[in-house]
């Protein structure tokens, strides 16, 4: 009784170039796609971390019982957020959120985010802190309610995606309150769907 021998084939090296072929255009047609997925997450995280920095020197005012001052501070294309404590209501001078030496007397002695800049993702900030918010950019916390100490200081942090790419923005606006909400600017040429019911006005 002989034995029974399936026969195997395999593909031949026709099929196997028209499979990359396709998957070729597959990928290149989804290539977009994801990097705007990673620039609208990148952005995203970005601005809530300043949301949840913002949430931290508020608590850090309540904890302490004491004036707390915030700051977005620029150098150049780099720039990060700092809290320090003050005993001026009316402080409008910025703490040096890029110095790292506590002994320094314009240390953030608070908090500073971020300790690098890659964890930005290559997202930008735009306009001049000095401009959008506070009192020469500086937002100070009530301790007692948790608001601003100066209604005008209130006002917004501005972020982009990165250069070369689609121009996604998003803006953390701080009212009076000292609420701090993410929203999507009107001069935002592209659109974020998950923003559509949080235009800024």
């Amino acid at each position: 009784m002989s034995e029974y021998k399936p026969s195997v084939r395999g593909f031949s090296l026709i099929e196997l170039m028209v499979t990359i072929a396709v998957l070729s255009i597959i990928l290149m047609a989804a290539l977009p796609s994801f990097n705007e997925f990673r620039q609208r997450s990148a952005l995203r995280g970005a601005s809530d971390q300043i949301i949840s920095f913002w949430a931290n020197a508020r608590f850090e005012a309540l904890k302490r019982n004491s004036l707390v001052k915030v700051s977005m501070g620029t150098d150049s294309a780099e720039y990060c957020m700092g809290a320090a404590v003050t005993d001026d209501p009316a402080d409008d001078t910025q703490c040096d959120c890029f110095e790292t030496n506590p002994a320094n007397a314009d240390f953030c002695d608070v908090g500073r985010y971020p300790v690098d800049q890659a964890e930005w993702k290559r997202i930008r900030y735009l306009g001049t802190p000095d401009d959008l918010i506070g009192d020469d950019g500086v937002v100070i916390i009530d301790p007692k309610r948790g608001g601003l100490t100066q209604p005008t200081s209130a006002g917004y942090w501005e972020l982009a995606s990165p250069a070369g790419g689609t121009d996604y923005r998003l803006r953390v606006n701080v009212d009076l309150f000292g609420r701090a909400v993410a929203c999507e600017p009107s001069a935002a040429s592209a659109k974020m769907p998950q923003y559509t019911n949080r235009r800024c006005n």
